[in-house]
């Protein structure tokens, strides 16, 4: 058994639809209906033959009236879309109006959509009836019947069809294009073009012929050829679309995106082609595509308003939105994709991100939090509900209220459960948590926790040593930076770390400069390792050189609150007590923790004491 061919479905769809017959792209029309037709229509086995036999008998206006009611049904199943039922039903009208040549369209129309060889044979005869009685004038019936002969591989019988056609009506575009695609399928080239020059003399206005050599030259790799009759084809008629797509397209075969994109948009910015969506949405992907973000703006509102259904560019409009902060406008977008597809993780994503953006916490985790575990993106929205919870915890933490705490703490410990693959992110998440609220023993204990897991690095060492320093455990802290330095003995950030861990205690002076020394001249363009060197000159009473080496490390890392308030300290020591005092309100200004700014405010109170009537320069 063959099946329907793609030409013969779609010149089926293009000519009836005075029918109002329906079509599912889906293909649902064209499954075998698995129920008895006129039972559904309540009519028992063998009633409809002999409702036509006795309209039939009784004459007169019986037939014309069961014919009548009996139409409307059949129709109606058409338009359902159940062709086996409405092709019963026609067939039966058929028989009661055997000279109505409209009803025996509608039932070879409803043969054709069953795709079965029978029914087609059969809707053919019926069709080759009609278009004799026509005398081949009815081009539909005609294009129809060609295009059954075609999928039943008649090719010589089609082509007759065509034929007559274009003897009937020379200007028929439709015959002569199918007549030319029969040529074609033969690789008849020659008589396609011959056929193609004929119709474009008859018809010189229309831009189709011209396409179609275009088309066929691409077919048959003919690239360059094919731009030429694309562009004929486009300057007999601008508003003619395709022609315009295809020029477009074999620029951006050949990656050329500029020249695509002026096709298009001198295309769209004719006035006669403002709803054409084919072409401005092709334009609008390239202009997304070479990050065109300024220029696509108005033409991707434009399609928008012409095609609400383009759910892929309301979400890239709604993140446009959101990079230009008209963050209202990119929620309505969202939100109107996600009544459409309410589990799309990467709409909820955006929504949650948007609504952080905008400072609306609670929003912003009802979104992350919907995101399904299933999901790529479910970890990282486990993760930015982590940071969220965190910072509410931490500002109840400053109040003395914990239960935002505990909240923070049980969704961490659920969601490393939940999802393991994560467990280093949201622990690292934890033990941030506990440092910034003193309470350093629970992060030691979050990241010692971590040590085995293998994403565990050099990094995170620094990271536990600093917090042990921190919580007193200065010689836990050296062990754990010792043991980097003993397997790399050139590793500059641990020689710096133990450097400057004896510097603060006032231990083992000679050590630290000898660590801090070498830690600059491995990284001389490391802004916090010059500043330890800074604070070595300081500790020893070497101030002079102390302000070399901080101007260097501000230079190269301007904004550092410690960097920042090391300088001061110099200035101050030499006198200069402006400056000392401009660097001090500097580092007070970028200062984040409660102490550090206490201890700021400490050295500025210091500052105004020891002010002097003339400052050393």
């Amino acid at each position: 058994m063959r099946t329907l061919k793609f030409s013969l479905l779609a010149i089926l769809l293009t000519f009836i639809s005075c029918s109002q017959m329906t079509y599912s792209p889906k293909g649902e029309a064209y499954k075998e209906i698995k129920f008895n037709p006129t039972a559904e229509l309540g009519i028992k086995n063998g009633e409809l033959k002999e409702m036509v036999e006795s309209a039939l008998k009784v004459g007169g206006k019986a037939p014309e009236y069961l014919a009548t009611d009996l139409f409307i049904k059949g129709n109606d199943a058409s338009i359902r879309g159940d062709f086996q039922t409405a092709g019963i039903i026609f067939r039966a009208v058929s028989e009661l109006q055997p000279d109505d040549l409209y009803v025996k369209r509608k039932l070879a129309y409803e043969l054709i959509r069953s795709a079965k060889e029978p029914d087609l044979k059969e809707a053919e005869k019926i069709l080759e009836t009609v278009f004799k009685k026509t005398d081949s004038k009815d081009e539909t019936v005609g294009l129809i019947l060609g295009s059954v002969h075609s999928s039943l591989e008649k090719t010589k019988e089609a082509r007759a069809v065509y034929q007559r056609l274009l003897a009937v009506n020379p200007n028929s575009e439709e015959a002569c294009l199918y007549l030319t695609r029969s040529y074609v399928a033969d690789k008849m080239f020659k008589e396609a073009h011959s056929l193609l020059s004929s119709c474009e003399k008859r018809s010189p206005d229309s831009p189709v012929f011209s396409f179609f050599r275009g088309r066929m030259e691409y077919d048959r790799g003919n690239k360059a050829v094919a731009q030429t009759h694309f562009e004929k084809s486009l300057k007999i008629d601008p508003t003619y679309s395709q022609a315009a797509m295809a020029i477009g397209a074999l620029y951006e075969e050949k990656e050329q995106f500029a020249k695509a994109l002026k096709v298009y948009k001198k295309f769209v910015d004719n006035e006669e082609n403002a709803g054409n969506t084919q072409v401005l949405s092709r334009m609008v992907t390239v202009m997304f595509s070479m990050e065109k973000t300024a220029e696509v703006l108005p033409y991707a509102e434009t399609l928008v308003s012409l095609d609400n259904t383009d759910l892929n560019l309301k979400v890239r409009l709604g993140l446009l939105y959101s990079d230009m902060e008209r963050y209202d406008e990119a929620a309505k977008l969202f939100k109107d994709v996600l009544e459409v597809v309410p589990e799309s993780d990467k709409v909820l994503y955006y929504l949650g991100a948007l609504h952080q953006q905008t400072n609306q916490p609670a929003e912003a985790m009802m979104y992350f939090k919907r995101i399904g575990s299933t999901s790529p993106l479910f970890g990282d929205a486990g993760l930015q509900v982590g940071q969220i919870m965190g910072v509410r915890a931490r500002e109840e933490f400053v109040q003395g209220k914990s239960d935002s705490m505990q909240a923070f703490n049980q969704f961490i410990d659920g969601r490393v459960k939940e999802n393991p693959e994560m467990t280093m992110e949201l622990k690292m998440l934890q033990a941030s948590f506990f440092e910034d609220t003193f309470q350093y023993k629970n992060a030691i204990i979050t990241l010692a926790s971590l040590k085995e897991h293998k994403n565990f690095t050099e990094s995170h060492s620094y990271y536990l040593a600093s917090i042990m320093e921190k919580d007193g455990q200065y010689n836990e802290a050296r062990k754990l930076v010792q043991v980097i330095v003993d397997k790399d003995p050139n590793n500059a950030h641990a020689l710096n770390f133990l450097g400057y861990s004896y510097l603060e205690r006032n231990e083992k002076m000679d050590v630290a400069f000898e660590y801090i020394s070498k830690a600059v001249s491995l990284r001389p363009d490391d802004g916090y390792i010059r500043d330890s060197l800074a604070w070595y000159f300081y500790q020893t009473g070497k101030y002079h050189e102390a302000l070399a080496e901080a101007r260097k490390a501000i230079e190269l890392v301007k904004g550092d609150p410690t960097i920042t308030k090391h300088l001061g300290m110099i200035y101050q020591r030499l006198h200069n007590y402006d400056k000392a005092k401009m660097y001090l309100t500097e580092a007070l200004k970028s200062a984040q923790a409660k102490a550090e700014r206490e201890d700021v405010l400490r050295l500025l109170e210091d500052v105004e004491k020891s002010r002097l009537p003339a400052s050393i320069p």
